[in-house]
């Protein structure tokens, strides 16, 4: 499928989430056969409509209006030695030429780069119940800014529930408002 494809479902969903709010989607996981060996990884379907990144250790998000880009994709780094034993992957740089996300950043820096991105945003849109690790370290960010409110920036006040195989429905109220 080519990249025209993926871009175009991207500005759908940032059309219907709008200006000022965020939406987080992560990549699957990989899942643990026996002792060393993965089970075959097959992609977040959600995370894959909108990206065509096929790889683990992802996240995806989408700030409509943003200046330094909208489309911010956070993924594993290009590690040669992993590459032999596990197959090529993107990196940073792959994130961004082939896969065409605006930005891309170390998946292990998350902590300390998405919270910005948080601060000052009405709504996150997030497909909640999916990941429990990535709920709750949502939930620490949100306490983390709110904790920082006296320096002036604010909190996100909804987390929505972001369903994108039903794309028509991502969420009512940003529908009707």
């Amino acid at each position: 499928m080519k990249q025209s494809e993926f871009k175009k479902r991207r500005k759908t969903l940032m059309q219907r989430i709008g200006k000022g709010n965020i939406a987080l989607i992560a990549s699957a996981s990989t899942q643990v056969r026996n002792r060393d060996v993965n089970y075959p990884f097959r992609q977040d379907s959600d995370f894959f409509y909108l990206t065509g990144f096929n790889e683990p250790e992802s996240l995806a998000v989408f700030i409509p209006g943003r200046e330094q880009g909208e489309y911010i994709l956070f993924c594993r780094e290009f590690d040669p030695a992993k590459a032999l034993w596990e197959g090529a992957h993107a990196g940073l740089e792959g994130a961004t030429r082939h896969y065409e996300a605006d930005d891309s950043f170390p998946i292990d820096d998350l902590d300390d780069i998405l919270p910005s991105m948080l601060e000052d945003k009405a709504r996150v849109f997030y497909p909640m119940g999916r990941d429990s690790d990535l709920d709750h370290k949502l939930l620490e960010w949100i306490n983390y800014i709110r904790s920082q409110s006296r320096t002036g920036v604010n909190a996100p006040g909804e987390l929505c529930r972001l369903s994108i195989s039903c794309m028509r429905c991502v969420y009512s109220k940003a529908l009707k408002s």
